[in-house]
C-alpha cells in the first residue's frame, strides 16, 4: 500500500482510533500509517515463531491483508495492536501447523492408525493443545536438522518448498536417482526418529 496522506506514517502521533474508523469505512489510504507503525513489530513477532526472513515477510504481509479484511470487525474492544498481534499469532500458529503436518504425512509407512497418534496436528485451539502442538513441532524441525546434509535439502526442497524431483536434481547438482535415493533414506530416518515420540 502506497499513502499520499497528509499524515506522515514515520510520526506517532497521529490518532490511531481515528484512522482505524476511516479504514472501517473503506479509506485504504488511512490503514497505510497503521501498516507502517507496525509491520516492524509484526515482522519480528512472526520471525520470533518461524526462523526464516522470506516466510516472515510473506506471513507479515497476509497478517496485514487479513486485518484489512476482517476490520469491519474489529470493535475496539482492545487496543488495536493487541488485535492485530493476535492475527500475526494465529497466522504463525496455522503455518507451523501445516509445515509440521506436511513433514509427518511425508514420512512413509507410519502405522495405520498413526491419526490415533497425532490429535496435536489437528486444528484446535486450547492452550494445552497448541504448547503439545509447538512440542512436537520442535521434534519434527530437530529431526529434520539432525539428517546427513544431502538428505536433509533434498528433502526441505521436496516437501517444503514443494518442488519436483528433477528441479531438486539440478540444484544439487545430482542425478534424480541420488535425490530419491537420499528422499527415501530421509523418511526412514524420519521415521524411527519421530515414532517413539508420537507413540
Amino acid at each position: 500500500m502506497r499513502s499520499d496522506l497528509t499524515i506522515h506514517p514515520e510520526r506517532n502521533d497521529f490518532n490511531e482510533s481515528e484512522l482505524v474508523a476511516r479504514a472501517q469505512n473503506g479509506d485504504t489510504e488511512a490503514f497505510n500509517p497503521l501498516v507502517y507503525k507496525y509491520q516492524q513489530k509484526i515482522y519480528n513477532l512472526i520471525y520470533r515463531k518461524v526462523r526464516d526472513p522470506e516466510t516472515a515477510k510473506d506471513l507479515c504481509q497476509e497478517v496485514f491483508l487479513k486485518a484489512w479484511q476482517a476490520l469491519p470487525n474489529f470493535k475496539g474492544q482492545s487496543v488495536f495492536y493487541s488485535w492485530l498481534y493476535q492475527i500475526a499469532v494465529n497466522c504463525s500458529i496455522d503455518f507451523l501447523r501445516k509445515r509440521d503436518r506436511d513433514i509427518v504425512f511425508a514420512c512413509e509407512a507410519l502405522p495405520q492408525n498413526a491419526d490415533d497418534c497425532l490429535p496435536m496436528l489437528q486444528k484446535q485451539s486450547s492452550p494445552c493443545q497448541i504448547l503439545e502442538e509447538e512440542e512436537l513441532g520442535r521434534v519434527i524441525r530437530s529431526a529434520v536438522h539432525r539428517l546427513p546434509s544431502g538428505q536433509r535439502r533434498a528433502f526441505r526442497l521436496r516437501y517444503l518448498q514443494d518442488l519436483p524431483i528433477k528441479e531438486i536434481a539440478s540444484r544439487l547438482g545430482k542425478s534424480e536417482s541420488t535425490v530419491k535415493t537420499y528422499l527415501h533414506h530421509a523418511r526412514q530416518r524420519l521415521q524411527t526418529l519421530l515414532l517413539p515420540y508420537l507413540q
